[in-house]
């Protein structure tokens, strides 16, 4: 029995046919001690960066073990293992840059296996189903014992494709071009920058986007009036676009995506 005690899956299957159910089956019958978690299996179909986003801001909480990360159905680049934090836990999926930031957030990769070795694959005559053929019964043999080296190719783990997450820009006049990077059920737009950019600045700024311009205060979520819009500090130590108490929606320009130019006001 490996040290591997759970495989926590995160994926773009749905939940409205076999497929979650087949994953879930594979690894059991091959390491049935081990439990499967899942995080979600809603991720839009194709969406690597949304599925990179939430991978990253989950694994600093994640139980040690595998992670299981299958988002699109064709594979350009094998799939891939990569350990991470000394050994304690194994990083599963295809080479498309969903499992970048995450490998970032722990401290960066130890080894990397490309999943070649198809003595740990299931046999299909049909289209490669990357979850059900591939990533699920690797993971059930990894979380048996089978040693990671076995799986495959080692390669370099600076060769593996990044996550493509939005980076900041500071303008020459001092103001910041953020991103929408996730819209929350509260309705809360999270932006790719946190407090310590907005140190040497005040604590009111003007927001620009869409064709839209607010004044807001940076605030904590608890000091924002009802109905009030604001730049409050989020769960995962970023900062949102929200409303006070949660009883609103934010703007609806700000998607996914949208570009929001955050400067002091003067």
């Amino acid at each position: 029995m490996s040290d591997f005690r759970t495989v926590t899956c995160v994926s773009d299957l749905g939940i409205e046919d076999e497929s979650v159910g087949l994953v879930h089956s594979i690894i059991n019958d091959l390491a049935p001690e081990v439990r499967v978690i899942d995080l979600s299996h809603q991720i839009e179909s194709g969406d690597v960066r949304g599925a990179a986003l939430m991978v990253a801001r989950s694994v600093p909480y994640l139980s040690p073990g595998l992670l299981l990360a299958s988002v699109g159905s064709r594979l350009e680049r094998p799939a891939i293992a990569v350990s991470v934090g000394e050994g304690q836990s194994l990083l599963l999926g295809p080479d498309n840059g969903v499992l970048g930031a995450a490998v970032a957030v722990v401290g960066g990769a130890e080894k990397a296996v490309q999943l070649t070795n198809t003595e740990f694959h299931n046999s299909n005559s049909g289209v490669l189903h990357l979850a059900r053929d591939v990533l699920a019964p690797v993971a059930g043999h990894l979380a048996a014992g089978v040693e990671l080296e076995e799986m495959g190719t080692l390669i370099d783990p600076s060769l593996l494709l990044p996550s493509l997450i939005p980076v900041p820009r500071i303008e020459d006049d001092g103001s910041i071009a953020a991103e929408v990077i996730w819209v929350n059920r509260r309705g809360g737009a999270q932006l790719n920058i946190d407090r310590e950019i907005l140190s040497q600045t005040g604590n009111v700024f003007i927001l620009e986007f869409a064709e839209d311009q607010r004044v807001v205060k940076l605030q904590h979520p608890e000091d924002v009036n009802p109905g009030q819009l604001a730049l409050v500090d989020d769960e995962y130590g970023l900062l949102a676009i929200a409303t006070g108490r949660d009883e609103g929606i934010v703007p609806a320009e700000l998607i996914v995506g949208c570009e929001v130019v955050v400067r002091e006001a003067k």
